[in-house]
C-alpha cells in the first residue's frame, strides 16, 4: 500500500505483466543530470556522446490536436541522428515540459538550438521554425556554455564564468533583463518584447537555470532569485502580484517581474538543485530536504493538498530516515514531480496520466524499483529516464516521441524500455512538447541508426477547417458586427 505499481508490456512482445526488471550488475552512481537544473558539479564530469532523437519535427503544429504536419515533415517514431550533427560531439541535452523547442550543448561548449521559434527562443536572430540543430552564436560566440533550460517561448543559458544569457519573449519579464516593455494599460497592438539573439540578464554567479512556461529560476552563489510570470506564486515571493487594472470593471492581472529577485524562504539554506515545471519548482537543500512551491493542482507539490503554494514548503515525506541524498535526481512535469531517495528509489506525486487517479503525496514508483537511475526529464505528459544500459520512456504522447518505433505504441501509461537502445549507455535524456533527446555515450556505436535531413523544401498541407462557433445545425449563427 502507497506504492505506484505500473505494469509495463515487455519489450518484446508487449504481454510482460510485471514491472521492468532491472539489469544484474553492481550499482553505478557516477553519472548526474543536466535535464532537470545543471549546475556546475554535473557540467564538470567531462563526457561526451551522439545525440539520437524521437517525435516532431513540423513543429507548426505543436499544441494544435487536429493538425498534419507537412508531407516532408513526418514525426520520427524511433531514435534517429541528425544528419547535420554528424561529427559534433554533444555533453549535454537541454529542454523543458513546456517548452517547444530543444537545445543542446557540445563538446566546444556551443549551444545549438532547434524547434518552435515563434518568439525568437532559438536564439538566431529570427522567428522561423527550424526542425534541425543550428548554432547559437551571436553574444555567446566564443563563450563556455555549461548550461542551460527552456521555457515555452523563451531560452536561458549559463556560462563557465557564471553569467547568464536568455532568448526569445521577455512579455512577463521572464528574461530577467530587469524590465519589460509589455503593460495591460497600454492600447498598443505588438508590444511583446522579443529578443531573438541571446542578451545578457542580470543574473551572476549561476550555477544552475530552470525555465517553467512563463518564468525562470537561477541557482546562484547567494541564493535562488527567480523573475517571470507571478501567477500561481511560483516565483515564491509570498505572493502572485494579482490585481484590478480597470477602475470602471473587474479585470484581474498579474504584475511581471523583470528583475531576478532573491527568494527569501529559502536565503537561510544551501540549496543543491533546483527543477522546473509549467508553473511549480522544487529545490533540494543539503540537508536532504525537499522545498515545492507554485502551482498545487492534481498534488504536484506534495503536500497532501491542491492549494498553490507562494513561498517554498517543506515536503513532509522527506524527512529524517527520507531524507534525500545530496545526489538525488528531481524532476518536474507539467503536471508531476520526482525524486530518487537514498538507495535510488524513485519517488513521484502529481497527474502522472492524463486520465485516472491523482497522487497527492510523494510515492515510489515500484516500476522503476531496483534500477540505478543515471538522467530523469520531462515533457509535457511524456517522461524519459536513462538508467544502467537502457532507456525508458512513457506518458501520453502525440508525435511519436517515446520512441517504440514505426509499428509500436505511440503513448503508454506505464514506463518501457525503448528496444533500440537496449545494451546502450544512455548518459542523459531530455525532454520537451513533441520530442525526446537520448544523449548516447561515445563508446556506443550509432552509426547504424537512421539519420535525417531538414528537407529543401515542404509541400504545404491543407489543414482541417476550423469550425466556426454558432454555426450547429438549428442555431443563430454569428452575429454581424456593425
Amino acid at each position: 500500500a502507497g506504492a505506484i505499481g505500473f505494469f509495463p508490456p515487455s519489450q518484446a512482445g508487449h504481454n510482460r505483466s510485471h514491472p521492468i526488471a532491472p539489469p544484474r550488475q553492481g550499482v553505478d552512481r557516477s553519472f548526474q543530470t543536466m535535464a532537470n537544473g545543471a549546475t556546475k558539479e554535473d557540467a564538470e564530469e567531462e563526457y561526451k556522446g551522439n545525440l539520437l532523437f524521437t517525435g516532431c519535427t513540423d513543429f507548426s503544429v505543436l499544441g494544435k490536436v487536429t493538425a498534419k504536419p507537412a508531407l516532408e515533415l513526418q514525426n520520427v517514431p524511433s531514435p534517429t541522428r541528425f544528419k547535420c550533427l554528424s561529427g559534433v560531439k554533444v555533453k549535454h541535452v537541454l529542454g523543458g515540459s513546456g517548452a517547444q523547442h530543444c537545445m543542446l550543448i557540445d563538446a566546444q561548449d556551443r549551444v545549438w538550438s532547434w524547434g518552435g521559434n515563434a518568439k525568437g527562443q532559438l536564439g538566431l536572430g529570427h522567428t522561423t521554425n527550424t526542425s534541425e540543430p543550428k548554432l547559437v552564436e551571436g553574444a555567446l560566440a566564443g563563450k563556455k556554455v555549461v548550461g542551460g533550460a527552456a521555457g515555452r517561448f523563451h531560452s536561458v543559458v549559463f556560462l563557465s564564468d557564471g553569467t547568464s544569457y536568455s532568448f526569445g519573449t521577455n512579455k512577463m519579464g521572464q528574461l530577467g533583463l530587469g524590465s519589460c516593455k509589455f503593460s495591460i494599460l497600454s492600447k498598443k497592438k505588438d508590444q511583446e518584447e522579443i529578443h531573438s539573439e541571446p542578451i545578457k540578464n542580470q543574473v551572476v554567479d549561476c550555477s544552475s537555470v530552470t525555465c517553467g512556461v512563463e518564468f525562470t529560476l537561477w541557482l546562484t552563489g547567494s541564493g535562488v532569485l527567480s523573475a517571470g510570470s507571478p501567477e500561481f506564486g511560483q516565483l515564491g515571493h509570498g505572493t502572485d502580484n494579482q490585481y484590478n487594472s480597470s477602475e470602471s470593471s473587474l479585470k484581474m492581472y498579474f504584475q511581471p517581474q523583470p528583475a531576478p529577485r532573491m527568494i527569501a524562504a529559502l536565503a537561510d539554506k544551501k540549496v543543491l538543485k533546483i527543477a522546473s515545471g509549467n508553473n511549480h519548482s522544487l529545490a533540494l537543500t543539503a540537508d536532504g530536504h525537499m522545498y515545492s512551491w507554485g502551482n498545487g493542482g492534481y498534488g504536484r507539490l506534495g503536500h497532501k493538498e491542491q492549494k498553490d503554494e507562494f513561498k517554498p514548503r517543506q515536503i513532509e515525506v522527506f524527512t529524517h530516515r527520507m531524507a534525500l541524498p545530496m545526489d538525488s535526481k528531481i524532476a518536474c512535469g507539467n503536471m508531476t514531480s520526482f525524486a530518487t531517495i537514498k538507495g535510488g528509489q524513485m519517488y513521484l506525486w502529481g497527474k502522472p496520466k492524463a486520465t485516472g487517479d491523482t497522487t497527492m503525496y510523494p510515492k515510489p514508483l515500484m516500476d522503476l524499483n531496483g534500477w540505478n537511475i543515471r538522467s530523469v526529464a520531462c515533457g509535457n505528459g511524456t517522461f524519459a529516464v536513462a538508467a544502467e544500459k537502457s532507456a525508458i520512456t512513457w506518458g501520453t504522447a502525440l508525435h511519436q516521441e517515446l520512441g517504440y518505433g514505426p509499428t509500436g505504441k505511440k503513448s503508454s501509461a506505464n514506463p518501457d524500455t525503448v528496444k533500440y537502445l537496449e545494451g546502450m549507455l544512455t548518459r542523459e535524456v531530455g525532454c520537451a512538447m513533441g520530442s525526446i533527446m537520448f544523449l548516447i555515450d561515445d563508446e556506443e556505436d550509432v552509426s547504424t541508426f537512421p539519420e535525417w535531413e531538414a528537407p529543401a523544401t515542404i509541400t504545404p498541407v491543407e489543414q482541417p477547417a476550423k469550425k466556426r462557433k454558432g454555426s450547429a445545425k438549428g442555431g443563430r449563427g454569428r452575429k454581424k458586427v456593425r
